[in-house]
């Protein structure tokens, strides 16, 4: 089977799935520090519905990264999209330039489309 093309709608669209991690990652720190700071306690239709939702899609959006085939891949998107890294630190970290950095994350992007739609067929 050969390789379709990706259109750069689907490659967005994987991005925005893949920064959902962080945007998740800050509701559960401002959670945190609501209880902390301002005694705020949820009221009873809150528990625990939705911080188990953001956990849950957390954890989907690192799976699914980690399962990737391709370790340069699999680390530009960690990096970037988990550890919230620039694209130029990520390059730093695997000891490529800059402007390879961009064009490995691009790849990767493009890998995690292919990767999603195999999966979700």
């Amino acid at each position: 089977m050969g390789r379709r093309l990706v259109c750069d709608e689907e490659i967005q669209t994987m991005e925005d799935y893949l920064k959902s991690y962080g945007l998740n990652r800050k509701l559960l720190r401002l959670d945190r520090y609501e209880r902390r700071f301002f005694g705020y306690e949820p009221k009873e239709e809150e528990l625990p519905g939705e911080l188990t939702l953001v956990r849950a899609k957390m954890y989907e959006v690192r799976h699914f990264i980690m399962n990737m085939e391709n370790r340069d891949e699999k680390l530009m998107l960690y990096y970037h999209y988990i550890r919230g890294e620039s694209v130029e630190k990520c390059a730093e970290l695997l000891g490529i330039s800059r402007s390879s950095g961009f064009r490995l994350k691009k790849r990767a992007l493009i890998r995690a489309v292919e990767e999603y739609e195999r999966l979700r067929d």
